[in-house]
């Protein structure tokens, strides 16, 4: 820029130079003086008191600087404000670890009260004392575990277990588990005939046994590590850890709320480099501020490490452990938090808030962003959102640590919120406090959790959630909910992959009686909802307002897998009768819905036999020329034999009639044994004209006056194939038959190679056949396979993968021969198992195929509905696969039968 006019040239050098000169360093020291200028190294001063005194004639560009390896008492305030271009900035200078910013006295003048207990005078009430750093027990009844509330209401509770005087509990304080999700603390008034009077915590708890303990009183001081203070004689009593003398020990006791205070609507104010600990309210708080930047903190062994109430600040880079309460609080509009990593939050029952709390990152104003941030180990909820916040590239682990029904990622009150590639994993929840016997005494624990007011236009996409006990997603309606988009999570081996209900109706604006609302709009697409046990469910919906059904909204191109029991989808109607189970194909049949969604194609047992005790006596079970010695009742059953599916003749149920009954049981006609306290294996295959359901199970003797039997479990069908292993462990000695039972709605099916073994059973390791691969990272990752695996969608993987940052991939393991593309050997090897040559091979061809040895073996090729499209018998040890050119091109299931054990390969035709 040209300036023309001298005296503006001036002017402008001279208001610079006024500037710089105004602006202005203070330094700090341990070993600084107060009497001092602070504006040099040489000069610190020595207190933050002494930086207090300026605190309101700071000026722009202005630095006070705390001199590195110092420890620095007292509460920094700031009452004056920088500019965008000049910021007031508190930060640190030297070498060595950050200064640290200390909530806490140091207390001294030790005597012996008793025993081993202590008592030193100090002036103001701790909230928290500490031993050479470690938090100490306030004084407590019992020194460990729970008391059981008999009963009790907001204000009262009934313990027959406090038998001591009446007044003897007056001021003390009771910590108790009043609901899953919160702690409060009530302080006692009174105390008579086992019946303390406190204050309220707004939660009548009944009769149903929640915990609770009571503290802060004297002669509960009867413990290592446990304190107690006397306010009326300003005196604290303590009973070191290891029996020690406290003073040869640093004890100190949080007495200051705050480490850093900007005043109301400071602004342009930066922290940079600081460790805060020992306050008692929040070690950074920001009183409707702006334009603040707090970077390369520390905060530990602190009530809060920030709240906040302003507008546009930023938090990075932050480093927060041992947080009593929630970690960090933004009451904020358009705020960041970014780059922060906090663990061990809000991990110690008592110390948090009231009501609901312990959270670790909590947030309650628009504009919010979150991203790129590391949780773990938080009491409460990992992150919980409002207003239309962004919370992307998150981890969180371990959330739900000390209480439950909650979430990793939960959010409420929000209109265009958004969730996106965050990682949520481990989340067990806490119920050792709750109460005894209670139906929801048990964890529930969301990776990521729609709350109950309102929800709209929010958008989950990306993200994965895995190793949860609940839910990996919980999508809880009321009737406002409307414009959400759930796209493309991966939910891994959570009991419940994917939950819906509308069990909230009732709440939030515009709840209205009768509280059913037939349809919502929320799209669910792409999502991978993956199971690794026969008992968890890929998707579970709810639904309490009406016995009509609700139509969630729209589904397509989902991924349902449960190789372990594809009946995982779930329905249930409180007002309509009996919970339903669904598999994929049925479901899709149900609903009209879930276009182009897939499920797994295994079939796996849960469970896997190391040795057979005592071979099949079941007789005929292979059906080779009749189904001589089955029966079936009622007559409407029809049962013949049938060639034309599974395996050289097979067993037929034709049950479409139910004017008799609306079941049918199938079994053998004479009996087998089973003992007491053995596993058994049932083998049988089974095929469908339709979709059905056998119940299937042993049906013993003294059981054929009750409609139960031994190891009973529900079996779908369909025109896909089945091989089914069903173990169970028998609870009783007797005589019985296998059982099959399907219902008149799906009456048509096919039955083969039925046989019971006692057997030595051993629980199936789901990761030898299935991983899910994670990338917690902010930059890509490469991970390296061994063997062969394919995704969710068939396509196959070997060698090294890369996955982008915040993302994952789960890969289901196949035949190593699966990846290569293989010609025919010159010479039979049969060391190296089952191979097939060429594969892939071309359609019209001929397959070779070489077995493990030279038993005889029993060959079958499947496509992939099941179906089997050759067969043949092998004595050599080697077979041929003449392919017609009517088999058309895809991937194809060669199993193996070589004295029951069975081996596998996929072939692929081009």
């Amino acid at each position: 820029m040209r300036y023309s006019n001298p005296r503006q040239l001036i002017f402008m050098f001279t208001a610079l130079c006024s500037f710089a000169a105004r602006s202005a360093t203070y330094y700090v020291s341990p070993t600084g003086n107060n009497a001092n200028n602070g504006t040099s190294q040489a000069t610190a001063w020595q207190t933050i008191d002494r930086v207090n005194q300026i605190n309101f004639n700071l000026q722009p560009g202005d630095k006070i600087l705390f001199q590195r390896g110092g420890v620095y008492r007292g509460k920094l305030s700031i009452n004056s404000n920088g500019t965008a271009g000049n910021y007031i900035e508190i930060g640190a200078y030297g070498t060595g670890a950050k200064p640290v910013i200390s909530g806490s006295v140091a207390v001294t003048g030790w005597v012996q009260h008793s025993g081993n207990i202590w008592r030193a005078p100090l002036a103001q009430a701790p909230k928290q004392v500490y031993v050479n750093g470690d938090l100490q027990e306030i004084a407590r009844f019992p020194n460990t575990g729970w008391l059981r509330v008999d009963d009790a209401t907001a204000t009262s509770l009934t313990d027959s277990e406090l038998t001591q005087a009446s007044g003897y509990w007056n001021g003390a304080t009771a910590v108790i588990r009043t609901t899953n999700w919160s702690y409060d603390t009530a302080y006692v008034s009174a105390f008579s005939g086992n019946t303390l009077t406190h204050t309220s915590t707004g939660n009548p708890l009944g009769s149903m046994q929640w915990g609770y303990f009571l503290r802060n009183k004297l002669a509960l001081l009867d413990a290592p590590g446990e304190w107690f203070y006397d306010s009326a004689a300003g005196q604290l009593y303590l009973w070191c850890p290891n029996n020690g003398d406290p003073a040869n020990a640093l004890v100190e006791a949080a007495v200051l709320d705050n480490g850093v205070y900007l005043s109301w609507q400071r602004h342009h104010v930066k922290i940079d480099g600081l460790a805060l600990r020992h306050q008692h309210t929040a070690s950074l708080r920001l009183s409707g501020t702006s334009d603040v930047e707090a970077m390369n903190l520390d905060f530990s062994d602190t009530w809060q490490a920030i709240l906040s109430t302003g507008n546009n600040q930023s938090f990075h880079h932050l480093d927060v452990q041992r947080t009593w309460a929630s970690g960090i609080a933004l009451l904020d509009n358009n705020t960041t938090l970014h780059h922060c990593t906090l663990t061990d939050i809000a991990l110690v029952p008592g110390l948090g808030e009231q009501n609901m709390g312990y959270v670790g990152i909590r947030m309650n104003g628009s504009g919010v962003v979150v991203t790129d941030n590391h949780l773990e180990n938080v009491g409460y909820a990992g992150i919980a959102v409002t207003a239309n916040a962004i919370v992307e590239r998150n981890v969180v682990i371990n959330s739900m640590a000390i209480l439950n029904d909650g979430a990793g990622i939960t959010f409420d009150q929000t209109d265009g919120a958004i969730i996106r590639d965050n990682i949520i994993r481990d989340l067990n929840g806490d119920v050792e406090s709750s109460a005894i016997g209670w139906v929801n005494s048990v964890p529930m624990c969301h990776g990521i959790y729609f709350g109950n007011v309102f929800n709209k236009n929010i958008t989950v996409q990306r993200n994965t959630v895995m190793n949860c006990k609940g839910a990996g997603m919980h999508v809880d309606h009321t009737m406002v909910n409307s414009g959400n988009q759930i796209k493309d999570n991966v939910l891994f081996n959570n009991t419940i992959q994917l939950s819906i209900s509308d069990a909230s109706n009732y709440n939030g604006p515009g709840a209205t009686a009768p509280y059913y609302v037939p349809a919502f709009n929320t799209i669910y697409s792409g999502n991978v909802m993956y199971s690794l046990s026969k008992d968890q469910l890929c998707m579970r919906q709810y639904m309490v307002n009406s016995p009509n059904w609700v139509d969630y909204g729209t589904f397509t191109n989902n991924r349902y897998f449960n190789p372990y029991n594809d009946r995982s989808i779930y329905v249930h109607n409180t007002n309509s009768g009996i919970p339903r189970y669904f598999t994929l194909e049925s479901w899709q049949a149900q609903t009209n819905d879930d276009i182009g969604s897939t499920r797994s194609p295994l079939y796996l047992p849960s469970m896997e036999a190391t040795s057979v005790l005592e071979a099949s006596t079941v007789p005929n079970g292979s059906f080779g020329s009749n189904v001589n010695g089955w029966t079936g009742w009622p007559s409407q059953g029809v049962i013949t034999h049938n060639t034309q599916r599974l395996d050289n003749g097979c067993l037929k149920v034709s049950f479409t009639n139910n004017s008799t009954y609306n079941t049918h049981n199938l079994n053998h006609s004479s009996t087998l044994g089973v003992q007491q306290g053995s596993w058994y294996r049932m083998r049988f295959s089974v095929v469908g004209d339709v979709t059905g359901e056998l119940t299937v199970g042993f049906k013993a003797n003294s059981q054929l006056g009750n409609p139960y039997r031994v190891g009973e479990r529900v079996y779908p069908f369909d025109g896909n194939r089945r091989d089914v292993e069903h173990y169970f462990l028998s609870d009783l000695t007797d005589q019985g038959v296998c059982m099959f039972t399907s219902n008149y709605t799906g009456g048509i099916y096919y039955l083969d190679n039925v046989s019971l073994e006692r057997v030595n059973a051993v629980p199936v390791d789901p990761y030898e056949r299935q991983q899910i691969l994670v990338n917690e990272q902010g930059t890509p990752q490469d991970f390296e396979l061994s063997g062969c695996w394919s995704d969710v969608n068939g396509t196959l993987i070997h060698g090294s993968i890369t996955l982008p940052p915040y993302r994952s991939i789960v890969l289901v393991k196949e035949a190593d021969d699966d990846c290569l593309s293989t010609d025919a050997p010159e010479s039979v090897d049969h060391s190296a198992g089952l191979r097939a040559f060429p594969n892939p091979a071309q359609r019209g061809g001929v397959v070779d195929v070489i077995l493990q040895d030279a038993r005889p073996a029993d060959l079958r090729l499947l496509n992939a509905q099941g179906q089997m499209v050759w067969m043949s018998r092998s004595v050599s040890g080697r077979a041929r696969i003449a392919l017609d050119e009517a088999v058309g091109a895809g991937t194809y299931l060669l199993l193996v039968d070589q004295d029951g054990e069975r081996s596998q390969q996929r072939i692929v035709l081009l």
